[in-house]
């Protein structure tokens, strides 16, 4: 029996290529070797052409291309070679898989369009109540749909028969898995009869069929020709694949050539494989399980030759120590084993780039493949799982001048198309509030049937006009009224307008309302999704018309700006699939649409796109970024392994949503952690596929302290046992000098000095402690008229509430007239709505505010009560008197008592904290002192010169303590009067300095004076001479 088992093991053509050797140019030449091609005189030279070579890949497809040509020359001068047909079969694999085209499927029902069969998996998902774990929104049901699809096929793949589901156990599994299960076969149950009655099979069982329809054609009829399977398996390989090699390599003509192991391990440990999931070769000893034989059974590849790749020792070496350093856990009494001599050649070329952050890794990295091209032919590349890595070392490639060939390519959301779709339906769902509006119409592909200059600058014009502040109320109306508000005709207490004012204001009102005529236009009845929603196919379908009409331009259509090109293209074909598929999902309402949008616009089915905007020539074709799958069996001279963290190499382990592991276990499905070892190959073999190899990750990502990969850290406590490390790449201190330069030069505090001619003559008094602490703000707000915009979709502050405040009591006081009586507190009500109503927060702000409005009143009142002694109240007093030194002073008191002895009282309302009182005396707080030595001198117009007796502020906050008078006592000897002389001659002084002077205008001159706003200090760099000269003072 034994006898039999070795010689059917024999008559295997199973071969294996050491791993630190260039795969597809090993196999090439291999392949060139077998079919005679190295021999000119051969009798057949076709024999090469007709061979098929079965590979896990397209981008293996494409690489082998490039070693036949490699091989060419070898063996034959450079002759032409006819090459062999490459069909990239990924089925074969555990990841998705091609179909073969063989004449026995003709009879198989097709498979179901992939969009059509999520759709339907989602309306199936939606039925679940998201009180039992279901889907609250559209979107969230699309995913896990996705993650229905994955399990169904996963099914197929590992032959597990879904009506085995009844079988398990839902006494052992907690509740909410007991109703995912229900549910799940339910569902599955469901799928299957919508199948049966479309007359359609599942992708996963049609890939199936269609791997064991080719077993059974190869076994009935072997191959006449030449058919190698190459480096199919090394991740794991699903029951059929396994049965289709087992076959392929018993066949004369067929070969299976795999991965090497890198070192001979006794069959213990190779037994002990079987039973894990992380070891780099798990998936390889399973798949030669299943086919009858044992890794002793491998013979070398390629058959001897002539023409044999060159030796490698420091890769040999290499491969053996990786091999060694990835030993399963059981078996690592190796590893005390003492040979520093025998692993040092091994850590030739091999270096580990440690960087502090993403940012830092990215721009080490380009640099590091940057530098390999400066070797003419050399070939490198970043393997990395991590998209996030991948884009941004893309980015420092082009910083560079050069273009790498990313292969994931650009996500379709991410595309200019994608991303004008997606703003479109974000700003209708929205209501078009300001931000998604101006996000949505400022895109590149927007015009809105317009030229684009046009567009532009009535765009700017509506923004600037009519959607700084507030946010306008919601809808295509409420952006109407905002317009005519902001361009209406000035009321009587306004300037008089001139006519080029006049004509300007009609002028971009005329602009906005076209843009505004143009947008609704284009939206057509898109804005009119109702909240009980509509079909998702007729909301895409009106989303892309919206789009297709916003983005035509007075002279080209709107479906050619967008879908033109290598970028359009794809999205278009993918929209195309979508529409008959989303006749299959219940309707959606205009809130879930934008999420849902952005669901289709993800995952397997959306493909990425080749992002060359704006590349001459396309990409390098000597750098490469590439990910896990795609840098299979590839070589180089350069690679470096990007982003070595756990949860990158590998992912964190998840059984998904649909099954729990100890389900996933009983009923038949591989592992999550098999993923583990798929992902422990790939490392082992990227960290083979160049003689030159970095190994580099963050001590930081997404700013947390990230975790070395296993991998990585088991390599460096072997190398640790033997006395020995991975030397540090240099590149990290490259990536910080590129940027740092070598002498810093900040640039000086800015102190402009513009002529006296220019400086203004009037100062008001809410300006003179700007002017002190901070004169560069006070020059470019009323020097240079700088005017900070106000911020889009802004929120009612503080500022709004106090000026609530300020009108409600004014206009309080003068209806009262001194006189509170019963209804006082009635009229104070009417007065904080008719303010409401004039700067109109919104809806939920007012409401908020009023009962801190109603505790403000109830003070006021029971203040006023208290206050026999006023005999007059003038509320928002303006007046301005001319300073000694020529500078008109201006100012506005809240109000003014006249008291019973003649004198009067200066009140100032804060709703937020009022100065301290010793802010008030030392001139820190200037604006109440001011305002009395106008008083004091006759500056308010309505009130006679008169003694002013009391500086006081109302804190009015409404809040627990509803508010609080503050009578301001100076401290000593000093009278109120003295302090407003004192605060008249200082601010006489700065006029004269600063207004009819040549005194510059500095940044900050007293670090320890705060300006009361902050508005302008990015004008003044602050940030960049501050720190300077902060240490200069040190």
């Amino acid at each position: 029996m034994g006898g039999k088992s070795a010689n059917h093991r024999e008559s295997m053509n199973l071969h294996e290529i050491p791993a630190h050797l260039p795969f597809l140019d090993a196999l090439a030449r291999g392949v060139v070797r077998l079919a005679g091609a190295e021999d000119p005189a051969a009798p057949d030279p076709t024999i090469l052409a007709r061979a098929t070579i079965l590979l896990p890949t397209r981008r293996a497809a494409r690489s082998l291309r490039e070693s036949f040509l490699r091989a060419a020359g070898q063996v034959n001068g450079a002759q032409a070679l006819l090459l062999p047909r490459l069909r990239p079969l990924a089925g074969l694999s555990v990841e998705d898989a091609e179909e073969l085209s063989l004449p026995a499927l003709m009879d198989q029902p097709p498979a179901v369009d992939p969009a059509r069969r999520l759709a339907v998996l989602t309306a199936l998902v939606m039925r679940l109540p998201p009180n039992y774990g279901g889907p609250s929104h559209p979107d969230q049901a699309w995913r896990l749909a996705q993650e229905l699809a994955t399990l169904l096929d996963e099914m197929a793949l590992e032959d597990c028969d879904p009506a085995r589901l009844p079988s398990l156990v839902p006494d052992r599994l907690a509740r909410h898995w007991q109703i995912t299960h229900v549910f799940l076969n339910g569902v599955i149950q469901e799928w299957q009869a919508w199948l049966a009655k479309q007359g359609l099979s599942d992708i996963g069982t049609r890939r199936v069929a269609t791997i064991r329809a080719q077993t059974a054609l190869w076994k009935e009829n072997p191959p006449e020709d030449l058919v190698i399977a190459a480096g199919i398996g090394l991740g794991g390989t699903i029951p059929a694949a396994a049965e289709l090699l087992k076959v392929l390599a018993h066949c004369p003509n067929g070969h299976v050539v795999l991965h090497g192991a890198g070192e001979p391990l006794p069959p213990q440990p190779w037994d002990e494989l079987c039973a894990s999931h992380t070891h780099p070769l798990c998936g390889q000893v399973r798949l030669l399980q299943a086919m009858g034989a044992t890794p002793g059974d491998l013979r070398p590849w390629p058959p001897p030759g002539p023409h044999g790749l060159p030796p490698d020792p420091a890769g040999e070496a290499r491969g053996t120590l990786l091999a060694r350093a990835l030993r399963p856990p059981g078996d690592i009494a190796c590893w005390q084993e003492k040979a520093p001599e025998r692993w040092a050649p091994a850590l030739d070329h091999l270096t580990l780039l440690t960087a502090p952050d993403e940012a830092g890794e990215a721009a080490a990295i380009a640099l590091l493949l940057r530098e390999a091209l400066e070797t003419p032919g050399s070939r490198a590349a970043l393997v990395t799982p991590d998209r996030d890595l991948a884009r941004r070392v893309c980015v420092e490639l082009a910083r560079h001048g050069v273009l790498a060939d990313d292969s994931a390519g650009q996500p379709l959301a991410q595309t200019p198309t994608g991303a004008f779709l997606r703003l479109i339906a974000r700003m209708v769902a929205e209501e078009f509030s300001p931000v998604a509006l101006l996000a949505c119409l400022k895109h590149p592909s927007c015009a809105g049937g317009m030229a684009r200059a046009d567009w532009l600058r009535a765009l700017r014009d509506l923004e600037r006009h009519a959607l700084r502040g507030p946010r306008p109320a919601p809808g295509l109306a409420g952006l109407r009224a905002a317009t005519a508000r902001a361009f209406a005709e000035p009321g009587a207490e306004a300037p008089a307008e001139s006519e080029a004012r006049r004509q300007a204001r009609l002028e971009r009102q005329a602009r906005t309302t076209a843009l505004l005529d143009a947008l609704e236009r284009a939206l057509g009845g898109f804005t009119d999704l109702p909240e009980i929603g509509r079909p998702p196919a007729a909301v895409l379908e009106g989303l892309l018309d919206a789009a297709e009409a916003l983005a035509a331009t007075d002279s080209e259509p709107g479906g050619l700006r967008l879908y033109a090109g290598e970028e359009g293209e794809p999205l278009a074909v993918h929209l195309a699939s979508l529409g008959p598929a989303m006749e299959c999902l219940p309707p959606v309402s205009a809130a879930a649409w934008p999420a849902l949008f952005d669901a289709l616009l993800e995952g397997p089915l959306a493909p990425g796109v080749r992002n060359m905007r704006g590349r001459q020539g396309g990409s390098h074709p000597r750098v490469q970024v590439l990910g896990l799958l795609e840098a299979r069996l590839q070589s180089f001279d350069r690679v470096v392994l990007g982003a070595l963290e756990e949860t990158v190499w590998p992912i964190a382990t998840d059984p998904g949503a649909w099954m729990s592991r100890p389900m996933r276990r009983e009923f038949g499905l591989p592992a999550p952690e098999a993923r583990i070892g798929r992902v422990a190959a790939d490392f082992m073999m990227s960290a083979l596929s160049a003689p030159d190899v970095v190994l580099s990750h963050a001590r930081k990502r997404g700013g947390s302290p990230s975790v070395q990969a296993r991998w990585l850290t088991r390599l460096q406590i072997f190398l640790h046992g033997q006395g020995l490390r991975i030397e540090a790449s240099p590149a990290t201190g490259w990536a910080e000098r590129l940027d740092m330069p070598e002498v810093v030069l900040p640039c000086p505090r800015p102190a402009p000095a513009p002529p006296v001619l220019l400086r203004p003559r009037r100062l008001t008094v809410t300006d003179v402690w700007d002017l002190k602490a901070d004169p560069y703000a006070w020059y470019a707000k009323r020097v240079l008229r700088l005017r900070p915009l106000d911020p889009l979709d802004a929120e009612a502050d503080g500022a709004a509430f106090g000026s609530v405040v300020h009108d409600a009591v004014a206009a309080w006081t003068r209806r009262c007239a001194g006189a509170y009586g019963d209804r006082a507190l009635e009229w104070f009500g009417e007065a904080v709505e008719e303010a409401i109503r004039r700067h109109s927060p919104r809806p939920g702000l007012a409401a908020f505010w009023r009962p801190r409005l109603r505790r403000i009143g109830e003070f006021l009142l029971a203040t006023e009560r208290e206050r026999p002694e006023v005999r007059e109240r003038h509320p928002e007093q303006s007046g301005q008197i001319e300073l000694p030194c020529g500078v008109r002073l201006e100012g506005r008191a809240d109000r003014l008592d006249i008291l019973a002895d003649g004198g009067l009282a200066i009140l100032d309302f804060k709703t937020g904290a009022p100065p301290a009182q010793i802010a008030i005396q030392d001139g820190r707080a200037p604006q109440l002192p001011l305002e009395a030595a106008m008083a004091l001198k006759g500056g308010f117009p309505d009130i006679a010169p008169a003694t002013v007796s009391a500086l006081e502020h109302w804190k009015l906050s409404g809040t627990i303590e509803e508010g609080e008078r503050l009578v301001f006592k100076p401290r000593g000897d000093v009278t109120v009067t003295e302090v407003a002389e004192a605060a008249w001659r200082q601010v006489d002084v700065l006029a004269r300095e600063f207004l009819l002077g040549d005194r510059p205008f500095l940044a900050r001159p007293h670090p320890g004076r705060s300006p009361r706003n902050t508005d302008y200090e990015h004008l003044s760099r602050q940030r960049e001479w501050g720190g300077a000269e902060e240490a200069g003072a040190e």
